[in-house]
């Protein structure tokens, strides 16, 4: 009698949400960056019994986004949670994930390493580059693909979601490294420059995954299709 009374009282209170469902941890992290001159912000979200070996994925933001624009399409402390992995969201605002020599305070190539650097300390993260993936939205997603191509020894893997055609991407370090684009048919911003780069991989025969589907340059398309993405990335970074 009393167990039955127990439970009746554990389902009344789960009912009544008092109890909150197991979910991962959202944070940030702010630093003075001397890449930009200004303050560096990153939204992190990571399961609550992470570890010093729990692997990472950088997500780049879109043109304009903050730092924080990837939560409003998807829940990142339920995918850290669900996932027993760290989520780093950060942006470049209207600006390319590069250097620009000609402009003081405007390196947001050397930004994103940074940020690598100053979040996996803080945190007490120690992987190497087998456990860490890039993944963007549209600039960010073009910005992904540049930034591993630059930085193979960083990223092991990278994704992208209906993500920008950066012209420097140096093809023969995409070797041995994962790769995902997905892109709706119907997005008219990028949907030629992408096959363009599919092409381009096929030609310098880069193994990647390209896929096109229903959809455009928005979040109904980008929600639906980063599940994927992440499971993608997952695949590697874990080992699994």
């Amino acid at each position: 009698m009393k167990k039955l009374l127990l439970s009746s009282i554990l389902i009344l209170l789960n009912a009544c949400s008092l109890f909150e469902p197991d979910t991962g941890v959202s944070d940030s992290y702010t630093f003075q960056s001397a890449a930009i001159g200004a303050t560096g912000v990153a939204a992190v979200y990571y399961p609550e019994d992470y570890t010093s070996s729990t692997p990472v994925i950088y997500l780049l933001n879109g043109w304009g986004a903050d730092a924080f624009a990837w939560e409003t399409g998807i829940d990142l402390a339920m995918e850290a949670h669900e996932r027993n992995i760290m989520f780093v969201s950060l942006s470049a605002g209207s600006n390319l994930y590069m250097n620009n020599s000609s402009v003081p305070d405007k390196n947001y190539e050397d930004y994103v390493l940074e940020i690598v650097e100053e979040v996996e300390a803080e945190y007490g993260i120690e992987i190497e580059y087998v456990s860490r993936a890039v993944c963007g939205i549209s600039n960010g997603g073009g910005g992904a693909v540049y930034l591993m191509s630059r930085h193979p020894s960083l990223f092991t893997a990278c994704g992208s979601l209906s993500g920008t055609y950066y012209n420097q991407i140096i093809f023969n370090n995409l070797r041995s490294h994962g790769l995902r684009i997905d892109v709706g048919t119907g997005d008219n911003a990028v949907l030629g420059e992408l096959r363009r780069l599919h092409n381009k991989l096929d030609d310098e025969r880069i193994n990647h995954d390209f896929y096109e589907h229903a959809g455009g340059h928005d979040w109904d398309f980008w929600k639906k299709y980063c599940p994927e993405q992440f499971d993608f990335l997952e695949e590697i970074i874990a080992g699994d």
